[in-house]
């Protein structure tokens, strides 16, 4: 409890810290001794990260190791420090083996390959860091092929607008992400990011009696890699390996 209190410390005034300490191991007021223990366990939350980046030397050297391997010794060159300084920054608090730490491991390998550094941009470390786990799967898909979406609505001409999506059918690969739900805002963070654009390539009319008035609209469209996101792509997602993130 001493180390947690002494750590908890820098984010919470001291005499505040000693008196939360005194009630929780003395008990003699109950009351404050409870919030003193939920302090505390809410502190080995907080904390718990960075006791994961503590090791982060540790990680460091294994990722150095698998490098060396990938990279021939007349190909290594020195790193530019607007590439790697951003990564070795960030990567700290990225969990080894995970998504991110694979696209971050990745730049690094890169940025000590003379034949490969001219891929890289200063902008790459900032974006991995924003992507999440699905964004980064949708993108090591989108490498191989484009996600062909065919949907309809219905025409409500009092408001002369399009109503009622209905998905007829799609390439999207929702059932290998772990938040389904969430595909739709992946992509528009994607889009943001100018990684990944969803253009409609053909729209036709529907009518629910032939000949008779418009009651709605077919579309077919395609999820695709921009040309920024084309480039991102290669330099920052591994060709082997990035396989194992599948969801089981």
């Amino acid at each position: 409890m001493v180390d947690i209190m002494e750590s908890l410390g820098k984010l919470v005034p001291k005499e505040t810290i000693g008196k939360l300490y005194d009630d929780a191991i003395s008990g003699s007021a109950k009351e404050v001794g409870k919030i003193g223990t939920d302090v505390v366990k809410t502190a080995r939350l907080l904390l718990a990260p960075l006791q994961y980046a503590a090791a982060y030397q540790d990680r460091l050297e294994r990722a150095c190791e698998r490098i060396s391997k990938r990279v021939p010794e007349k190909r290594r060159a020195e790193a530019p420090l607007e590439i790697v300084g951003p990564v070795l920054e960030r990567l700290q608090y990225v969990h080894e083996g995970s998504e991110l730490w694979d696209l971050y491991e990745e730049v690094l390998t890169k940025s000590v390959d003379a034949e490969a550094q001219k891929t890289l941009h200063p902008s790459f470390a900032q974006i991995i860091s924003l992507l999440s786990r699905d964004e980064a799967w949708i993108l090591y898909r989108l490498r191989d092929k484009s996600f062909g979406v065919t949907d309809h609505l219905d025409l409500d001409t009092a408001q002369n607008r399009f109503v009622n999506r209905v998905v007829q059918s799609s390439e999207l690969p929702k059932h290998e992400l772990f938040l389904p739900d969430l595909m739709e805002l992946s992509y528009s963070h994607l889009e943001s990011l100018n990684l990944a654009s969803w253009p409609i390539e053909k729209q036709t009319p529907t009518f629910t009696v032939a000949g008779g008035p418009q009651t709605g609209i077919q579309r077919h469209s395609k999820m695709m890699l921009t040309e920024f996101g084309k480039l991102f792509v290669t330099a920052c997602i591994p060709t082997s390996g990035f396989e194992k993130h599948a969801k089981k």
